[in-house]
């Protein structure tokens, strides 16, 4: 009777796995933001996709690729800044993580694939030619803007998020990582006459 209940186990094991993630979104949040009755923004947070390890001056980082979706819902055109510091660090002081914005372009077309297509992790945190300094863009009414975020963490917990998060027109970076959890302030999101 055991070998039967195991067998089944396994089988049932291996169909759960072996179903089609093609129709999973990878949404971690999405949270509406009004600032007035005909200003609205939606920001729509990615779980994290890939991962792996990289190591860069002697020190090993998990890595872990998110994709972040603003949609301007106003007749205003809506401006995005964002800058991160160099060096992100949590309570625990041993760790501490590093954000890449990326110049690659994130489509909804690649949320299926391995890195949600990111390629080039590595160069990310080694070569500063490939990342963007900071993010300055325009997103015009009724349209969306995806963008990749990069997070290098150096002795990380699990398991990581991230989220955009807007408080008082100010954009905030939640990174949480196992019970670390940090608010990093990074930029502004605010809608232009």
């Amino acid at each position: 009777m055991n070998i039967f209940y195991t067998c089944l186990l396994i089988l049932l094991s291996l169909n759960l796995n072996g179903q089609s993630v093609q129709n999973k979104n990878w949404e971690y949040s999405k949270v509406v933001y009004n600032s007035s009755a005909k200003n609205k923004i939606i920001i729509t947070n990615s779980l994290p996709k890939g991962g792996g390890i990289v190591s860069y001056k002697g020190k090993e980082y998990n890595y872990f690729i998110f994709w972040t979706n603003i949609r301007n819902e106003a007749l205003l055109p809506l401006d995005l800044k964002i800058k991160f510091p160099t060096v992100i660090t949590f309570k625990s002081k041993e760790s501490y993580a590093k954000v890449a914005l990326t110049k690659a372009n994130m489509t909804i077309d690649k949320v299926q694939e391995f890195d949600y297509g990111l390629t080039g992790k590595l160069a990310l945190l080694t070569n500063e030619s490939n990342q963007l300094k900071d993010l300055n863009n325009r997103i015009s009414p009724f349209k969306n803007y995806l963008f990749y975020s990069a997070i290098f963490i150096h002795k990380t917990k699990w398991p990581v998020r991230a989220e955009y998060i807007i408080k008082d027109k100010k954009l905030f970076y939640k990174i949480t990582a196992g019970k670390d959890v940090v608010m990093v302030p990074c930029g502004s999101l605010d809608f232009k006459n």
